[in-house]
């Protein structure tokens, strides 16, 4: 007997290899010779046609190793639609070779405690509004509420019933930074531990996690957008924390929205599906105007506190002095604050000390080598680190240019020069920075968490790590060092993510015992962004930015397609990128803009261009796409990254 075979490596075709056994089934995991080396593969097509040539053998079948229907019309689903090899999606969900091989151990189960929570009056009409819905709709349900109001109670409501029908739930993160405090939470709740996934756990957690899944064991789950991809065979509930978070779009290998397939996947499943925030993305908006999803509301935070009052500090008037980033308006702020025994939270998007060195006597400035960025200084590590390929330099003080002494200076401000600024103005106070490249792990986050919650910290300096999901009883003051970042720019997405993290991070203040303050920092306070986030007008906001992507037809009012272009000869880039886009087009309705050098047009030593596909159908830009990508003769020195649905420009 034949049978064809995706093998789990990026070939957007089939394998066929032959078995004695006439019985095996779709779907089944296998171990095949494949060049020089075994790999894993799934039979996906039976009593195939015997082809012309030599024929392999399956080498190992994995009894009782089967992904199932659903699985597999998801599986084949995610490669239409991304354009991605099916060997490469079917790696997402087998991940490698080691972890189908596992001996189940008899684990003594906890039975779970469910903790009695008294809801308020309106986190309670919102649990009936979800009861009704779920009873007669499988569409999703956006539960949308301010920050503090109590969306994780709500959806953990559902939790529990899933728990009691010995179901499984996957809640989904957009980053691992968020799993401890709702590690605890949950455990509090349930009393029960959580399972968490993400790449840096054990690979034999790794293959408990994914094994447990596979057999439908009741369990619970908490992931990063990969858990999407574990082999669920019993999901009652999958929950989006923080759906809105452009984390959830995947930039490496495989290009996918997370959130997106999460929807399909529960239509497929027919489970159910809770897209949580407190700031929904413009496209699940539409959706809900579309009546495509369901839309449940919190308006007031739990505690019954006001939300946190919004004050701006106008820069072009309130000078900062030299080599100082923070207002005398925000020290009187922290002062007071402080004085109370209340912590803040000083916040500014920018990873490390200074943004750009520059030689003040010939104008050099520190470049990367491999990427056309400039090389951020971090004075913790006393290098100059690029944030695109990571290459280190050892940092000097002299220009490796024109020689001269001591003419390095530092323009702009990183986290690390804000904490600097802070802890010599409050030398007696504990002063911590909160950002990817210092927290770097889940227990430096669940230890700088902890620290912040035993009051251990007095004031945090952070990135966007800390605009979303943290709970902290006395916080009380939240600063915004330059909220001007991100407004400007040609990323159709960059004004809506800006407005995004400022609410969210306005939000972390005054949750539970005092109400909260939140100072922004601008030298634009008058632009229509600011003003909506101190009014609070989010509704005119989404107004005016759907209008304009209507007007533009750009998502979710039409789809776009980027395709990448890269290797190390810019001439054969080029080249390549202009053969890509002499294509007929299928219609008129399809636009080709490009090809560009792109703005980041040196990546790891890789030069770049972009092209950027628009169309009004979906179905006909991926045929469009196809046919660009197979009528070009692309030397191999050459790749080729096809991202459907692009979330960044760079």
């Amino acid at each position: 007997m034949y049978y064809n075979i995706v093998v789990a490596r990026p070939f957007d075709r089939v394998f066929t290899y032959e078995a004695d056994d006439s019985t095996l089934k779709i779907g089944q995991i296998v171990i095949v010779p494949f060049g020089k080396t075994m790999e894993v593969g799934m039979i996906i097509e039976g009593d195939v046609i015997k082809p012309e040539y030599t024929i392999k053998k399956i080498n190992t079948v994995l009894e009782g190793l089967q992904l199932s229907d659903i699985n597999i019309k998801f599986l084949k689903w995610v490669s239409e639609y991304t354009l991605a090899p099916i060997g490469s999606v079917l790696k997402l969900f087998i991940i490698n070779k080691d972890i189908v091989s596992y001996e189940r151990t008899d684990e003594s189960l906890h039975e779970p405690i469910f903790k009695s929570v008294t809801l308020n009056e309106e986190q309670y009409q919102a649990k009936e509004k979800i009861i009704q819905i779920q009873e007669t709709s499988h569409k999703p349900i956006v539960l949308e509420g301010v920050t503090g109001s109590g969306k994780t109670e709500v959806y953990f409501e559902f939790i529990e019933v899933e728990i009691r029908r010995s179901k499984q739930v996957l809640i989904m993160v957009p980053e691992i930074s968020l799993t401890p405090q709702l590690e605890n939470r949950f455990k509090e709740r349930f009393g029960i531990e959580i399972d968490v996934w993400h790449s840096k756990i054990t690979p034999k957690k790794r293959k408990e996690i994914w094994h447990k899944c596979f057999e439908g064991d009741p369990c619970v789950i908490i992931g990063a957008r990969s858990s999407l991809f574990l082999p669920f065979k019993n999901l009652g509930l999958t929950v989006i924390d923080e759906e809105h978070d452009s984390s959830y779009k995947q930039e490496d290998n495989i290009r996918y929205q997370a959130r997106d397939l999460a929807v399909v996947k529960s239509n497929f499943e027919k489970s159910k599906l809770i897209l949580a925030s407190a700031t929904p993305s413009l496209e699940t908006i539409n959706n809900i105007n579309n009546k495509k999803y369901h839309h449940v509301f919190l308006s007031q935070q739990y505690s019954g506190l006001p939300l946190p009052s919004i004050s701006l500090v106008d820069l072009s008037k309130n000078k900062l002095e030299k080599n100082q980033w923070i207002s005398n308006i925000l020290k009187l702020e922290i002062d007071q604050c402080l004085n109370n025994k209340e912590q803040a939270l000083i916040f500014l998007n920018r990873r490390g000390y200074s943004p750009l060195s520059l030689c003040v006597e010939c104008g050099y400035r520190h470049q990367c080598s491999q990427c056309s960025s400039w090389l951020v200084m971090h004075q913790k590590k006393r290098r100059l680190l690029c944030h695109q390929c990571g290459s280190i330099q050892e940092m000097s003080e002299d220009c490796p240019t024109c020689l001269a002494k001591d003419s390095i200076k530092f323009i702009g401000p990183g986290v690390e020069r804000i904490a600097e600024e802070l802890s010599q103005t409050y030398p007696d106070k504990v002063v911590s920075v909160m950002s990817s490249d210092i927290i770097n792990s889940p227990k430096k986050i669940k230890d700088l968490v902890s620290k912040f919650s035993n009051k251990e910290i007095d004031i945090i300096v952070a990135t966007q790590i800390m605009a979303k999901g943290y709970d902290f009883a006395n916080l009380s003051l939240v600063g915004v060092i330059d909220a001007d970042a991100g407004l400007f720019g040609g990323d159709m997405r960059a004004i809506e993510k800006t407005y995004n993290m400022l609410q969210q991070v306005s939000g972390r203040a005054g949750r539970s015992q005092q109400p909260g303050k939140v100072i922004i920092q601008t030298y634009y306070p008058e632009q229509p962004i600011i003003q909506s986030l101190q009014k609070r007008d989010r509704s005119s906001f989404i107004n005016q930015a759907l209008a304009e992507r209507e007007q533009f037809k750009i998502p979710p009012f039409g789809f776009m397609t980027a395709i990448i272009i890269s290797g190390s000869s810019k001439a054969n880039v080029e080249k390549s990128a202009q053969q890509l886009v002499h294509v007929k087009k299928l219609s008129d309705e399809i636009s080709v803009l490009g090809p560009v050098e792109a703005p980041l047009n040196l990546l790891k030593g890789q030069f770049r261009y972009r092209i950027l596909l628009k169309g009004q159908s979906r179905k006909k830009l991926n045929i469009f796409t196809k046919k660009m990508i197979n009528s070009a003769k692309i030397p191999s020195t050459v790749r080729v990254v096809i991202d459907v649905d692009p979330y960044t420009f760079m």
